[in-house]
C-alpha cells in the first residue's frame, strides 16, 4: 500500500502537535470521574448498610427518602423497627422526623422482600455468544 507511510507520518505528526493538550484533558478529567465513582460506591454502601440494620431489628424494614437540607437532594435510607423510625443511613444532621414528613410510607421495603446478589445475576437477561 503506497499511503501508508503518509498515513503514519500524518498520525505522528498530529500526536505531536495535540498529545500534550490530550493528556491535560484527561488529568483535568480524572479527578470529577474518580469523585463521580466514589460518590456512587457510598450510595451503594449506605443502601447496604441500611438493609444491614433492618434485618437485624425486629419488624425492620427500610425506606428511601431524599434530604431536604443536602445541596442537591442526597438520597438518605432510613430504618424502621415497627412503625418507629431508627436511623438513617448515610448519617445526616437532618432529623428523620423532617426526612420522612412527607414521604408514603407504604412503600417501605423489608429486608426478606428483597432480592439476593444471586437472585438479581438470574434476572440480568443473558447475552448470546457467552
Amino acid at each position: 500500500m503506497p499511503g501508508k507511510g503518509k498515513a503514519v507520518g500524518s498520525i505522528i505528526r498530529w500526536g505531536v502537535k495535540y498529545g500534550p493538550h490530550a493528556i491535560v484533558l484527561a488529568q483535568s478529567a480524572k479527578e470529577p470521574a474518580m469523585a463521580a465513582a466514589q460518590k456512587a460506591i457510598d450510595r451503594q454502601k449506605a443502601k447496604r448498610r441500611a438493609i444491614e440494620h433492618a434485618g437485624t431489628v425486629r419488624e425492620g424494614s427500610v425506606l428511601k427518602t431524599f434530604d431536604p437540607r443536602a445541596d442537591h437532594g442526597e438520597a438518605v435510607w432510613v430504618v424502621f423497627s415497627g412503625e418507629d423510625p431508627i436511623a438513617a443511613h448515610p448519617s445526616t444532621t437532618t432529623p428523620i422526623g423532617e426526612l420522612i414528613a412527607n414521604s408514603d410510607l407504604s412503600t417501605r421495603v423489608r429486608p426478606a422482600d428483597l432480592p439476593s446478589p444471586t437472585e438479581r445475576l438470574k434476572q440480568l437477561p443473558r447475552r448470546r455468544g457467552r
